[in-house]
């Protein structure tokens, strides 16, 4: 394309391959007028390659092998757009014809900062898609925050310095479909991933959830327990969990662990080498190379014979801390060990999971952990714990 096009369409393809599909079919049927030039955002989505390769050379593609987010890949698109006009599409969605024209014709007026791009409500607060002046994003930046949040915190801030207007009838959109089934029909689940938390509708938990999902492409399930109303530690909702997995392997994650791409095969295949429980390796961050217990591994056949009693894989009595330490400690004396794999990585936000705002909550927590650390050491008299204990950042 010659010369400077009236408006850069930013899309961001979540993961789906279907609902991918659909945005890109929409694009393909955009007229010539207004002149626009297109990119593509894949964040962490493997599965979207097949269809990236057949768009290759066309449109502009940004691709992420770790999950950034919503508001990062628009920030980022800023400084690669060449339009003075900007059009964020934050989720996969589909068009009705003329939606370009639609969105940008109400930047005419100077008094409107953006046009909203909505769904059949017509809500704002739940628009997929904006189109803004580029100087007025260069102002007010990219709010960085949940995805989900991404279009209407940018719509607040426009709302600073002009009128925020919804597109007219030819400028809605409609969601695109997303694939229900992730891998074929008839198989057994493969993996249970156990995520134990505070508060399963919380941010932590739900990008712990996208990102096994963006990622994990055998058949599973994922079980979360919200163990936060009492609080119950993290030994007793593990332990149910582990009781109601049916796959062949289970993952235990905290709920502030994102995996990356490529992260399940390499535990898998040592585990079938032989190795009784494996975990990841932490990068961005604070790393072992002993035990890093806040994500691991381990086949279901071996869940009895590595439990402190039936039914019961950590021990009970050290409810928040502790527990994975006696479980290392439970391997080591076995002869075999947690096996640390490089070629599996993830990425684990240091301490979140249990810090916490909440007084009452925090002070439970201090002192379960020092009745944790006496039961510990009641357990195993001879082993000295470190100022930094194997399970002691969650």
């Amino acid at each position: 394309m010659s010369g400077e096009p009236q408006a850069t369409v930013v899309c961001y393809l979540g993961d789906c391959p279907v609902a991918a599909e659909q945005l890109l079919t929409a694009l393909a049927g955009l007229a010539a007028e207004p002149s626009h030039e297109v990119v593509l955002a894949a964040d962490a989505a493997p599965r979207l390659a097949p269809l990236l390769e057949r768009v290759a050379g066309d449109v502009e593609v940004v691709e992420s092998d770790r999950h950034l987010g919503v508001a990062a890949i628009f920030e980022r698109s800023v400084q690669q757009a060449r339009a003075a006009t900007l059009v964020f599409v934050a989720r996969p969605v589909t068009f009705v014809s003329g939606w370009l024209d639609a969105l940008l014709a109400p930047l005419a007026d100077s008094d409107v900062a953006a046009v909203a791009g909505t769904t059949a409500t017509g809500s704002l607060a739940e628009a997929p898609v904006v189109a803004v002046r580029r100087t007025l994003v260069e102002t007010a930046g990219v709010p960085r925050t949940a995805d989900a949040l991404v279009i209407p915190e940018i719509l607040l801030r426009c709302a600073m310095h002009g009128s925020v207007v919804a597109a007219p009838p030819a400028g809605r959109v409609l969601p695109a479909a997303r694939a229900l089934v992730r891998a074929d029909l008839g198989h057994d689940l493969e993996v249970t991933v156990v995520i134990p938390t505070l508060d399963a509708a919380g941010e932590l938990t739900q990008g712990a959830v996208r990102a096994v999902q963006r990622t994990l492409e055998c058949p599973h399930e994922i079980v979360i327990v919200d163990n936060g109303a009492p609080p119950q530690g993290f030994s007793a909702p593990v332990n149910a969990a582990i009781r109601a997995a049916r796959g062949r392997y289970i993952v235990v994650m905290n709920d502030d662990v994102e995996p990356l791409p490529g992260w399940w095969p390499p535990l898998r295949a040592t585990l079938d080498s032989g190795a009784r429980v494996v975990f990841p390796d932490t990068v961005d961050g604070f790393r072992r190379k002993d035990f890093a217990a806040w994500c691991f591994a381990l086949r279901r056949d071996d869940v009895d014979e590595l439990s402190v009693r039936p039914g019961e894989f950590f021990d009970p009595e050290l409810r928040v801390w502790y527990q994975d330490t006696d479980l290392a400690v439970r391997l080591l004396d076995a002869g075999t060990p947690p096996v640390l794999v490089p070629e599996s990585r993830v990425v684990h936000q240091l301490s979140r999971t249990i810090a916490s705002d909440d007084h009452q909550l925090a002070v439970w927590v201090d002192i379960q952990r020092a009745r944790d650390r006496a039961a510990f050491e009641r357990k195993h008299p001879t082993v000295r714990l470190r100022t930094v204990e194997v399970e002691g950042v969650r």
